[in-house]
């Protein structure tokens, strides 16, 4: 009876060893400490000639795991505004193309424009030119889930965030 003691407690054990599970699947990761929000900004690229490239800049504050959404006002329809989210490259009919770009960290945003061919031969696109800065939690890569939608849709991503579109911060 002895020898059958330890058997029982190790199959005992087992039984709750293999019915745990530390699979957090079903658990849902909610981001408390980014509020998403929009920033309006209307510049003038600035050249920079030590790295010969065309830049704007804008001071934004936004945590670590954070990510900023960039969109260009590209157009109006009617009374609305159209964006076009950036990085975005334009292409001429003539072969000349513009591209825009841009890189953040959790204290700014830059914007560069860049092209084939000379800049300031076409200075209304470096200049009043309007973005507007989208900070989203970026909760979504958690696991690498699908995102939740289109970030390529301004529109769908302020309905989406629940973002209150005529409270933008304009700089």
């Amino acid at each position: 009876m002895k020898k059958i003691i330890p058997f029982l407690m190790l199959a005992f054990v087992s039984i709750f060893t293999v019915s745990c599970d530390n699979n957090d699947d079903d658990v849902q990761y909610v981001d408390n400490d980014t509020v998403a929000g929009v920033i309006e900004i209307t510049r003038n690229f600035q050249y920079n000639s030590s790295t010969q490239q065309y830049f704007i800049n804008q001071s934004i504050s936004m945590g670590v795991s954070d990510m900023a959404l960039v969109y260009r006002l590209k157009d109006m329809s009617g009374t609305n505004d159209v964006w076009e989210q950036i990085p975005k490259t334009v292409y001429f009919n003539n072969g000349n193309e513009i591209d825009y770009d841009f890189d953040f960290t959790k204290n700014d945003v830059q914007i560069y424009i860049g092209a084939n061919y000379d800049l300031t031969t076409t200075t209304q696109f470096l200049n009043n030119q309007t973005f507007r800065i989208v900070l989203v939690p970026a909760d979504f890569l958690n696991k690498g889930a699908k995102p939740p939608v289109d970030y390529s849709d301004y529109n769908a991503v302020i309905k989406y965030f629940k973002i209150n579109d005529s409270k933008v911060t304009k700089y």
